[in-house]
């Protein structure tokens, strides 16, 4: 069945037309509780509705972000029906009642909690008590700022070395939309470029050790060279046979690898822009690929379940890391190359020795999916997931750091300053964040390493 993943009455034609009668009693029921706006309804509508109808946005000419414009409606008429929940569009569609609809667009939809409490919200009268900054509620102070320039999900972020530049991508997952790149100049705060020639949605990018360089890679199947200088594309690498996941510069900038849907590894050198290597073993899509810091190994993940490291000069694949129960979507090396990092659909995190292949800990957090993975130089340990979530770790100790929840839903993206204080993070809400990535000194938990 054909769904619409549309923002809240985003299209006008079918909610004026939508039925607002119909079998009440597949609603979630209204609470019981004394509504108050600030303690249950405002973070509803800053997680779920602001980013497409509040102070910046408004689709379909409708605010959620006031009491009076939140009763007026938008191009299509009211949405509300003050007392009578039931009859309100609003919450027949948050509840899914109509099953073209999906409400909200991006993450996970409202539990029965949150549309009862929306329910009792307007059954009670709509009360609206004051909050300084609806779009502020439960803001997390680390939260340093926020990029929304995407037109879709953002798969990949990656600070340029040596510089304030932050590049991002992406796009709609439509095949006829072009792909994104966008440059953050982060001293100014704002937009620095964009880059344009990308057919489709770009699913990965990496800058070359260098600077000078910017590899993308899309649904297209293929790979694009930049140079970063002025923007122009130096190259396009073709050789796969599906969409292209993830590129990752050699540390002396003279391979780029790449991985694909098509299950295989391609080695490229950079300098002709020549097929050096196909990698193959692998029985699922290469989500995940990462060199250690003297280019000795590369590691792959795979939705097959596995993790593979190989010898990039020979294209030997020297171990295979077996231990998730789905998926790998996220990898990355410790700076001193002795853990090995992988994140996977079954929601954990798991830490290995490289030296001996062996599982080290497991960190357990997230609730879904396991999405993206970043090292910073320090030692400290970014996730993302599915639930939305950023955690921070000390993978020494197997302990958390502490949680970031102001994602509206997954987190596909993360990388970590030069100097680890930022943290850079995309979602599939269409927004990169800036985050304060400081964490004090943990007790630390004593473990024999076999390196």
């Amino acid at each position: 069945m054909l769904r619409f993943t549309t923002c809240f009455l985003g299209l006008s034609v079918m909610l004026s037309t939508a039925v607002v009668t119909g079998d009440d009693k597949k609603l979630p029921p209204a609470s019981t509780e004394k509504i108050d706006y600030a303690k249950h309804i405002a973070p509803i509508l800053k997680k779920n509705c602001l980013r497409c109808h509040g102070e910046k946005r408004q689709r379909s000419e409708y605010r959620l972000d006031s009491r009076e414009a939140a009763i007026k409606g938008g191009e299509i008429g009211m949405a509300i029906v003050v007392g009578d929940s039931a009859k309100s569009p609003l919450i027949r569609f948050v509840a899914g009642l109509d099953e073209e609809i999906e409400m909200p667009p991006s993450g996970d939809p409202l539990t029965p909690e949150q549309i009862g409490l929306l329910r009792a919200w307007i059954d009670q009268g709509l009360a609206w008590s004051e909050v300084a900054d609806v779009a502020d509620v439960e803001k997390p102070q680390e939260e340093r700022a926020t990029f929304e320039a995407h037109s879709g999900l953002v798969t990949s972020v990656a600070f340029a070395p040596g510089s304030t530049v932050l590049a991002s991508a992406g796009g709609q997952t439509l095949p006829y939309r072009p792909g994104e790149v966008k440059l953050w100049d982060l001293a100014a705060g704002k937009e620095k470029a964009s880059i344009d020639g990308h057919e489709t949605i770009v699913w990965g990018l990496a800058f070359s050790h260098n600077g000078k360089m910017l590899a993308t890679a899309t649904y297209g199947k293929k790979v694009k060279l930049w140079n970063v200088a002025d923007f122009t594309n130096t190259a396009t690498l073709e050789g796969h046979k599906n969409w292209v996941t993830s590129v990752r510069f050699s540390p002396d900038d003279t391979l780029l690898a790449t991985g694909s849907e098509d299950t295989t590894i391609k080695l490229w050198d950079v300098a002709t822009g020549m097929e050096k290597a196909t990698l193959e073993g692998h029985k699922g899509t290469v989500r995940a690929l990462a060199f250690n810091s003297d280019g000795s190994l590369l590691a792959s993940g795979s939705l097959d379940g596995t993790v593979k490291l190989w010898d990039p000069k020979t294209g030997e694949e020297k171990a295979t890391l077996e231990g998730h129960k789905e998926g790998v979507f996220a990898l990355a090396f410790g700076a001193d190359d002795r853990l090995l990092a992988t994140g996977s659909a079954d929601t954990m995190v798991f830490i290995w020795e490289v030296a001996t292949g062996k599982k080290f800990a497991e960190l357990k957090g997230h609730t879904n999916w396991v999405v993206s993975l970043a090292f910073s130089r320090q030692g400290t340990l970014a996730s993302g997931g599915y639930d939305s979530l950023v955690k921070l770790w000390d993978p020494m100790a197997g302990t958390e750091h502490k949680s970031f929840a102001s994602h509206e839903s997954a987190v596909w993206a993360l990388a970590f300053s030069e100097d680890g204080a930022t943290l850079a993070s995309g979602s599939q809400d269409g927004t990169v964040k800036l985050w304060d990535a400081s964490v004090a000194a943990a007790p630390r938990v004593r473990r024999t390493m076999r390196f």
